[in-house]
């Protein structure tokens, strides 16, 4: 019976943690990312942004900026976290021509790392997308969100229903100066 339960304990311990990843690693605090004394970016970030070479064929940026070096800072080969490759991601930093991307996805008019991604802890969604994807067994209704004439019309239908999880473009976002060192 001892053991019965020692083992009934270990796997809710075990059911706990991969639920709490689930929803992700970020601090649920705001610290790891956001610094009110030691900002380190222009969003009173506590990370150094990674203003990069923006190498792909499709940027018009020579370098990677604004919020997309800002999640660079800690998703990168040296940080280790979840490293994003520019090479063969999907385009960040442009001005959508392609397809028409909800308005409210866009900061200022342009695709960025946090169109398709809302980082705050408040959003369980599988890797923090904006839409949510069966923990990406259903990557094809959030595509279609964006991409509705290469998606099939049951996912575009699907897509049309479900809620954004967004904080918009009408959030204040407030930049703070950072000196120049």
């Amino acid at each position: 019976m001892k053991r019965l339960l020692m083992l009934s304990f270990g796997i809710v311990i075990l059911l706990m943690a991969t639920t709490a990843f689930a929803a992700g690693p970020h601090d649920m605090e705001c610290m790891e990312c956001h610094s009110t004394h030691y900002a380190k970016g222009d969003y009173a970030v506590g990370v150094k942004p990674l203003f990069a070479d923006n190498p792909a064929r499709t940027r018009t940026r020579a370098k990677i900026a604004d919020i997309d070096a800002l999640c660079l800072g800690c998703h990168n080969e040296e940080e280790g976290i979840l490293p994003v490759n520019m090479h063969t991601t999907h385009p960040t930093g442009v001005t959508p021509t392609y397809t028409k991307v909800p308005r409210e996805l866009l900061k200022d008019g342009i695709f960025t790392c946090v169109s398709c991604h809302n980082p705050h802890p408040s959003n369980a969604n599988y890797k923090y997308l904006i839409l949510p994807t069966s923990e990406g067994g259903n990557m094809g209704t959030f595509c279609a969100k964006c991409h509705p004439n290469q998606s099939d019309p049951e996912s575009v239908a699907a897509a049309q229903s479900i809620k954004l999880n967004v904080d918009g473009t009408g959030s204040p976002i407030v930049k703070v100066k950072v000196p120049k060192e």
